[in-house]
């Protein structure tokens, strides 16, 4: 028996229903592309050793798509490659990808749950952020620690006057900044033991993010006694812990002595140890503020030393930005003294500048994962509870759309409007430091002292003649690998400082 015409149309209406919902489920539980993989091992094979950031950016022209999947044992990462999707994810439903990975390695066997960072967004994370924001950038606290910058850029000019390694003193200029705010404490040169730790401890981080320990892949293998043959991560731990706490309590247990001995000099540490002696501040209170300033030590240590490199390297590259930006520095300074941040709204190309080394090669190419908290969809993509999200902020310092043409080259304008402000603040934006909930509250410190160390070298110096390892001349066309870490450093490159002012302006403003 045939069926009626009505049944006909209710058994196609049902069969187009059944065909819609079927291709709805495929494509709510779909996954972006990216590389196949292979069984059980997934992408291991794939992950790129050089220049990662490059490569994810070619597999999104590749797959035509901003945003990749892989996949390795136990985790699945979602490569953001694009501001619309970064924004879309990691800003406007930063409710549900504001936590970080777990990592056992740091967590469970170094021991890092003081380390803002790698907090989940919990109320724990809120108050140390609360915290380090209130001692760090508000009211008074920031005019000292803004004079603290001005001193320690000062030192690196007298430095400068007989050093030739320009690399070391540009990493004691930025540790020596971070210790005088948070503690009062000025190492003279590189042998001071607070400045080897986080250098140690920035290292297993490196190690940690590029998958370096298969404890992180299998979390079991952290129960295998230190003698089982092949473990190595045990030792490793141990040295990283031991590190660790030297970072945390070193320079705080120095400054408790010092206030003991009336001998503090003003600091975020010594401001707050006072209302501990006053029985002011309870001892939860303590411990938050204690982990605070090891955060910016720790942070402080690394990220700006690599800014430093980059604006050295751009300067002698780019003699001819270098130039105007000189230019702007003598017609506010008059060739009578040296900047300080008084300086800071009359020299709009120089804060251009600072922008432009923070787009150019961002100090942190991926910052440090997202993981979503709940199941989620996207553009029709299936993102399960659980993915990390690699937020490619390389390729988004490279979207034409945002910064205008030729993204490789190091052009400030394209930070300054028709009239010669500033049309663009990345330290005030879900860029250069970080997205959403997640954004570095330390970032007006860092970008203050990048602004006062370039102010001081650009107004002091001239940067010339960059060569490669080998000798050979470095020019804005060559090609400059970096390093694939999370803090990714640029490679050994030396250039000079050549005195544009008398010695005797640095030596007066050092001593006032």
């Amino acid at each position: 028996m045939f069926p009626s015409t009505m049944d006909s149309l209710v058994i196609a209406v049902s069969v187009v229903a059944l065909l819609i919902g079927i291709n709805r489920s495929r494509k709510t539980h779909s996954t972006p592309p990216g590389p196949p993989g292979l069984p059980l091992i997934g992408n291991m094979l794939d992950l790129p050793k050089r220049e990662s950031w490059q490569a994810y950016l070619d597999w999104s022209k590749r797959y035509d798509s901003d945003i990749l999947t892989m996949k390795v044992p136990g985790a699945r990462f979602f490569i953001l490659n694009s501001s619309k999707v970064i924004q879309d994810l990691l800003v406007k439903k930063s409710n549900i990808y504001s936590n970080r990975p777990h990592s056992t390695m740091l967590s469970d066997l170094i021991g890092t749950s003081w380390l803002i960072p790698f907090m989940n967004h919990t109320d724990k994370w809120r108050e140390h952020r609360r915290l380090f924001r209130r001692e760090f950038d508000t009211g008074d606290a920031s005019a000292v620690n803004k004079a603290h910058e001005v001193q320690a850029a000062r030192r690196l000019l007298r430095r400068l006057l007989t050093s030739v390694d320009h690399e070391s003193e540009l990493r004691l200029a930025a540790v020596d900044a971070i210790l005088s705010i948070t503690y009062g404490i000025s190492p003279k040169d590189l042998n001071h033991p607070f400045i080897k730790a986080p250098e140690d401890v920035n290292a297993i981080f490196a190690d940690v993010a590029r998958g370096g320990y298969f404890v992180d892949v299998f979390p079991f293998l952290k129960y295998l006694p230190t003698w089982f043959p092949g473990v190595q991560f045990h030792a490793t731990a141990a040295k990283g812990k031991a590190l660790a706490n030297t970072l945390l309590m070193g320079p705080y247990t120095q400054i408790q002595a010092e206030m003991a001995k009336g001998t503090a000099v003003s600091s975020v540490a010594s401001r707050f140890l006072s209302g501990v002696q006053d029985g002011t501040i309870s001892e939860t209170e303590q411990e938050v503020l204690r982990n605070v300033c090891g955060n910016a030590y720790l942070g402080g240590a690394d990220t700006t030393v690599c800014a430093l490199y980059n604006f050295a390297i751009a300067m002698a590259l780019y003699p001819e930005v270098q130039k105007k930006a000189q230019q702007s520095l003598d017609t506010v300074l008059e060739g009578g003294r040296l900047p300080d941040f008084n300086d800071f709204s009359e020299l709009p190309y120089l804060s251009a500048v600072i922008n432009e080394v923070l787009r150019w090669h961002p100090v942190t190419p991926f910052a440090i994962y997202h993981v979503c908290t709940e199941d989620d969809s996207y553009e029709g993509y299936h993102i399960p509870k659980g993915a990390m999200m690699i937020p490619n902020l390389w390729a988004l310092m490279r979207d034409e759309e945002i910064f205008g043409p030729e993204t490789d080259k190091f052009i400030p304008e394209r930070f300054v409007k028709e009239d010669g402000s500033v049309a663009l603040d990345l330290s005030e934006m879900d860029l250069a430091f970080g997205f959403g909930r997640r954004a570095c509250p330390g970032r007006l410190m860092a970008r203050d002292t990048l602004w006062i160390m370039a102010a001081s070298i650009l107004a002091a110096y001239s940067i010339t003649d960059p060569l490669d390892a080998d000798g050979k001349i470095l020019t804005a066309d060559s090609h400059l690998e970096y390093t694939n870490a999370m803090v990714s450093f640029p490679p050994n490159i030396k250039v000079s400082f050549k005195l544009r002012v008398a010695e005797s302006m640095i030596d007066e403003a050092v001593s006032e």
